[in-house]
């Protein structure tokens, strides 16, 4: 009686295969397919009838007019080496397909691994194509040529999709895989087209300076697959490469890598069920378990300080924007040049994260000057990563009004003598959660309650005052807030007589009246939200829900801070939502990126698995307890579709 390990064959056996592990895929026969029960006989069958079905199939030129578009793409016929071919010596690899083939930027798809010191040659010749070798490669090494899906036919353009060619130049092939993918550290969405590395060193150093032992790429799904490795321990890296050299070389690059070194293996699991054929032949069932087939990291880009001057300009006769590469240090310094020194001349403003600042000049006779030029202070790093002093001068010119060729008779020119407030609000359903904010466009010298009026309007003739706060938002001399319980569904005016205020320059304020009515309370829906398995604290971002981008656009965000919190998001419009947990394991208030030197990840992120459908006057509750595993993709459903699919 003769037995068979269906899974004891060595892979790759043939070339034009079907291997898929996961999401990855390729044309190309590994003869055994992980956790896949198939006998050696049937691979054999199959790999005959298969080239014999592309062969009869494929168009093998142009056609008869008017037949049948030819959907078939290439078929290799014929290669050198021979698919898994051992003891390879030459300097060219060649295939030779069915019907005349086409480049598809095949230069920038071919993967080598392991990698080439210089870049082949790459010919075509009507249905063939040679790679030419221009070094001697490694002895006694496993080499996979990945050409994706950079062959086409000639005539429809028909992709061929993942040729890849495997062999050794040594006696035998190397067998062993890892797989896994690359996802955005702060978003977990799959990262395509990014190099996936190989390194027998668990040393950050030399992925900053040397190329890696082996390379892959990401699919579409993110994924990558290191196959025919030979046994040792590997440290796993990712890279965006922008300067095509293979390794870590440029701080705008971002980067990947695994916590700790990476030993492939590979074992047999036979099946207990057996299948006799005829009286002397048993095919014992199996296959072949790779290990590690799901490696997951996490792409980031690191903190590094590169501060330069991106743009500066005059945006008003009063006001020089100055934007920079990164936030501002607190040396931050303006200084007036070609001009005589004034007291009290300026008024800085900054953006949220400091990278924009807003030079407001307060003396009434610089404002009228048409140039002006400004001495900037600022801290840079140098080529050794020291913090050092720079200085730029700048040149701001007050730009002059387009005049308008249209130009009506009973136009008048804008009166400058006053300026005027601005608010957010809105002259009907202004949203009972927001603050009203008035702002000036100026600094001004002060603005108390006092100097405004709310009132609730009861009908044309009457109005009811409403006690309000008044609150200057932080680091700003031109912007308040109003801090008031608005009632649902009603009628309000908010006033502030002119000249009442004047800006630091002296300029006083025109009138502002503006009538507005609030939303009705039962318009509004609410998320009540269980949270529980918090790590340390952490951030809950309700984020509005777009199908069509993977841009957040972030509604809200509340701090939580114990194993287990509830946590209410109230006041929401009827909407389709998600939510996300950003984890703040430093303290420090924000999502904090990785550090390859340190050896420190990403801070992690999670996401609610399913988008949340806010109506109107409705309270959704909702359990979200964080688990710590595995990472995983993001993959948010919406059951509002899928019940519309299934017909509920």
């Amino acid at each position: 009686m003769k037995l068979i390990a269906d899974m004891k064959v060595q892979n790759p056996i043939m070339m034009i295969f079907s291997n898929k592990l996961s999401t990855y895929k390729t044309i190309m026969i590994t003869g055994l397919k992980t956790k896949k029960r198939v006998s050696l006989q049937i691979i054999l069958t199959s790999v005959l009838l298969s080239v014999l079905l592309f062969n009869s199939c494929a168009n093998q030129g142009v056609g008869p007019s008017g037949g049948p578009r030819d959907s078939i793409p290439p078929v290799v016929t014929s290669s050198i080496p021979t698919p898994a071919q051992t003891m390879f010596s030459g300097k060219e690899i060649t295939f030779t397909f069915n019907e005349y083939i086409a480049l598809d930027n095949l230069s920038e798809k071919l993967v080598i691994s392991p990698p080439l010191a210089k870049k082949p040659e790459i010919k075509t010749s009507g249905k063939s194509i040679t790679i030419k070798i221009a070094e001697d490669l490694i002895p006694d090494r496993t080499y996979s040529f990945d050409l994706q899906d950079g062959i086409i036919d000639y005539n429809e353009k028909n992709k061929l999709k993942s040729l890849r060619m495997v062999f050794s130049t040594g006696p035998q092939l190397d067998t062993l895989r890892i797989g896994g993918y690359i996802l955005d550290a702060l978003t977990l969405l799959p990262v395509k087209n990014t190099l996936a590395t190989l390194y027998t060193f668990d040393n950050d150093s030399v992925f900053r300076h040397l190329k890696p032992d082996f390379i892959a790429r990401t699919n579409e799904e993110g994924y990558f697959l290191f196959d025919n490795l030979p046994p040792d321990q590997y440290k796993l890296f990712g890279l965006t490469d922008d300067d095509k050299n293979l390794y870590y070389s440029q701080a705008t690059e971002l980067i990947a890598f695994s916590d700790s070194m990476i030993s492939p293996s590979v074992h047999f699991v036979s099946q207990p069920d057996t299948v006799i054929s005829g009286n002397d032949t048993v095919i014992s069932k199996g296959y072949n378990e790779y290990i590690p087939d799901n490696v997951t990291i996490l792409l980031f880009e690191e903190d590094t300080y590169n501060q330069f001057n991106t743009s500066s300009k005059r945006v008003a006769p009063d006001r020089c924007l100055i934007v920079f590469s990164e936030s501002v240090t607190d040396s931050f310094k303006v200084e007036l040049v070609d001009t005589l020194a004034r007291k009290n001349w300026s008024e800085f403003e900054f953006s949220e994260n400091r990278d924009t600042v807003s030079v407001f000049i307060t003396d009434s006779t610089l404002i009228k000057t048409d140039t002006l030029r400004l001495s900037i202070k600022y801290t840079v790093t140098d080529s050794t990563g020291n913090f050092i002093a720079k200085t730029d001068t700048l040149e701001f010119l007050q730009s002059k009004p387009e005049k308008s060729k249209t130009k009506k008779k009973e136009e008048t020119p804008a009166d400058d003598t006053f300026f005027k407030f601005s608010t957010n609000l809105v002259a009907s359903n202004f949203d009972l959660n927001k603050k009203i904010v008035v702002e000036a466009p100026s600094p001004i010298e002060t603005l108390n309650k006092e100097m405004i009026s709310l009132s609730e309007i009861i009908n044309d003739s009457t109005q009811q005052a409403v006690n309000f706060e008044l609150q200057t938002l932080k680091g700003s001399k031109r912007k308040f807030q109003l801090l008031v319980s608005l009632v649902e569904n009603t009628k309000y005016q908010l006033t502030i007589d002119s000249a009442i205020v004047k800006t630091i320059s002296g300029k006083p304020n025109a009138a502002l009246k503006t009538k507005f009515s609030t939303q009705k309370a039962d318009y509004y829906g609410s998320i009540i939200l269980s949270l529980s398995g918090i790590q340390g604290k952490g951030k809950v971002l309700l984020v509005k829900f777009n199908e069509k981008s993977d841009k957040e656009d972030i509604i809200t965000e509340l701090s939580v801070e114990k194993p287990q919190q509830n946590v209410v998001f109230d006041f929401l419009k009827p909407e389709k939502y998600i939510l996300k947990f950003v984890s703040d394991l430093n303290n420090n208030g924000k999502w904090d990126t990785g550090n390859l030197s340190t050896n420190r990840q990403p801070e992690p992120v999670s996401y609610f698995q399913k988008v949340i459908n806010v109506k109107s006057n409705w309270e959704i509750k909702e359990n979200w307890e964080l688990i710590t595993g595995p990472i995983k993709a993001k993959k948010i459903v919406d059951e509002s579709k899928e019940e519309k699919k299934s017909g509920k």
